[in-house]
């Protein structure tokens, strides 16, 4: 295996104001690396650039000058809908900005990383393995194994250096309101009940830092190029599980409701991950469980 220094390298991070991408930003950092961001909202500087990845001309100038050694892919249209009617809005993005990304790399040797979903697999049978057939369930899904197949054809085709890394739930502290757990704690922070499904369903959670160390390794590994993987903890967790760790950590007279609300219609019960392949080829092995994330949450929310 061999092992890569991040210091010094030219690391573009596409989306890299997002949720996610600020703690990896923040890491690359501190790994002393040459980090430039793009986004579609940012204060331009020498490091960082407003760009819409559905434009070509505007992706490539911006990516030719730079010259990056790695980028990872993190901008997305994301969207729990079910509805159809989104497709195309979702497919420009996540599918042809994808490709507006690698056909801008022309003339480097830039190893792509892109952070695809746990989505993908669908009804499977869980725990999920690369090696299953995906089944999206959704537009988003869908979008996402597009765009993985994209990567490896592409990437294939043009002799580029490439991994898919198929990324589960994950939280942390100040994340965007639309999602569930902190949908739950700001809930019951402000003394209000939190009504939710029975909460049978059972998926594989991370702490954010965890999913930035599995990004970090990624790059830092020979043995990552060309591989599909997943990242992920390989321990499922019950929503109502999850619940009574929330209601046990805070102080509030508010409680969680469970079965308040109907589950969806096509909802999938059990998202656990297999973690063996990215455990074995890179390293990676999840630092905070569940319970002491959530904790981490709360304290700093």
């Amino acid at each position: 295996m061999g092992v890569i220094n991040l210091k010094d390298k030219k690391i573009l991070v596409v989306g890299g104001n997002g949720y996610l991408g600020s703690f990896l930003v923040k890491a690359l950092k501190e790994q002393e690396a040459n980090v430039f961001i793009i986004s579609r909202n940012c204060e331009p500087s020498d490091s960082q650039f407003i760009v819409d990845i559905t434009n070509f001309d505007e992706t490539n100038k911006i990516i030719q000058k730079i010259k990056p050694d790695i980028v990872y892919h993190l901008a997305a249209n994301i969207s729990r809908n079910r509805d159809f009617a989104i497709f195309e809005k979702m497919a420009a993005v996540n599918v042809q900005g994808t490709l507006n990304i690698l056909k801008s790399l022309e003339g480097t040797d830039a190893h792509f990383i892109f952070t695809s979903s746990s989505e993908i697999y669908g009804n499977n049978e869980s725990p999920f393995h690369e090696d299953q057939i995906p089944k999206p369930v959704s537009p988003y899904s869908l979008s996402k194994i597009n765009a993985e197949l994209l990567i490896q054809t592409y990437c294939n085709n043009h002799q580029k250096k490439f991994t898919n890394l198929r990324v589960f739930n994950f939280y942390g502290e100040n994340m965007p309101e639309e999602f569930f757990i902190p949908q739950m704690i700001n809930s019951l922070k402000n003394e209000k009940d939190f009504l939710m499904t029975k909460g049978e369903q059972v998926r594989d959670f991370l702490y954010v830092s965890d999913v930035v160390s599995a990004l970090i390794l990624t790059a830092q590994n020979t043995n990552s190029y060309g591989e599909t993987m997943n990242v992920c903890s390989g321990k499922g967790t019950k929503l109502s599980t999850l619940a009574s760790a929330v209601n046990n950590t805070m102080k509030t007279n508010a409680k969680i409701i469970l079965g308040a609300i109907p589950y969806r219609d096509s909802e999938v019960w059990e998202m656990i991950g297999d973690n063996s392949k990215i455990k074995n080829n890179i390293g990676f092995i999840p630092a905070i469980n569940i319970e002491k994330g959530i904790e981490i949450v709360i304290n700093k929310s």
